[in-house]
């Protein structure tokens, strides 16, 4: 119910529930219950609900009239709310690009190991070897991806499935050597990439409908917002800034000025 009443709060106001004619308390935008991101545009709170990248429930209150109130006050872009909401969203894009490069590097080791495997193919013993290895690891992984399905972390499943499918594969190619070489047309391994948006692991050349579910999924779209927002939020406060600093000037010259004009 909490959820629920959460989000009517937000779509109809915390006073939703009041007669016409009874008298509320009114909000206001500076109150320490306002969720101060939210008047700045967004609660990232509420982009990866049910992800990996989950940040937890946000306490505070979030009420769209209570945002065009502070939008519209004189107070706007002057109280600090934006520099907190910039320096948080730059603290979540720091921590996917450390996933970025993290599962860059995950995809080169991976690339290189088979690059050996292709190059030296395993003889006997170290053949059974790798393929019971492989065997470990596929069952695993596919553990694990039960668990994160259960969890509700679909995208990240999804994306453990793609390597599954990857070290399926490699099985395969073992199984199906002959005397040592290995087939070149007898499996072709999938070429990986890493999303530079989310970091989530993208099979190349993939069917156009699975690169449209990763582009519309939660974390892909929650982290690109983050991305244009904070881009845009730069250039905004850049502007303020200037705009400040020209209105301070005029203040100053106008104070300084021993015949000022009075219009």
């Amino acid at each position: 119910m909490t959820a629920l009443s959460a989000m009517l709060d937000e779509l109809m106001g915390k006073n939703r529930n009041a007669a016409p004619n009874d008298k509320t308390n009114e909000i206001h935008w500076s109150d320490e219950e306002i969720c101060k991101h939210f008047l700045c545009g967004f609660c990232p709170a509420e982009l990866f609900t049910n992800t990996r990248s989950d940040l937890g429930t946000c306490n505070k209150v979030h009420d769209e009239k209570t945002k065009q109130a502070y939008q519209a006050s004189s107070r706007y872009m002057k109280s600090g709310y934006e520099e907190d909401f910039l320096r948080f969203l730059q603290q979540c894009w720091q921590d996917v690009e450390r996933r970025i490069r993290r599962n860059h590097q995950r995809l080169q080791l991976s690339e290189e190991k088979t690059q050996k495997v292709q190059q030296a193919p395993p003889t006997g013993a170290e053949h059974d070897e790798k393929i019971a290895m492989l065997n470990d690891k596929i069952t695993g992984m596919l553990e694990n991806i039960e668990r994160l399905g259960g969890e509700g972390e679909v995208e990240q499943a999804q994306s453990m499935m793609k390597l599954c499918d990857q070290l399926k594969e490699e099985r395969e190619a073992l199984q199906n050597q002959k005397g040592g070489v290995m087939d070149p047309f007898t499996v072709q391994e999938k070429q990986m990439e890493v999303c530079e948006v989310c970091g989530a692991f993208l099979i190349v050349g993939d069917a156009q409908t699975r690169v449209d579910d990763h582009l519309m999924g939660k974390q892909h779209m929650g982290y690109a917002k983050i991305k244009a927002t904070i881009a845009d939020l730069k250039e905004k406060l850049q502007k303020a800034s200037v705009t400040s600093m020209a209105e301070r000037k005029r203040i100053h010259e106008t104070a300084n000025d021993p015949h000022p004009v009075i219009e």
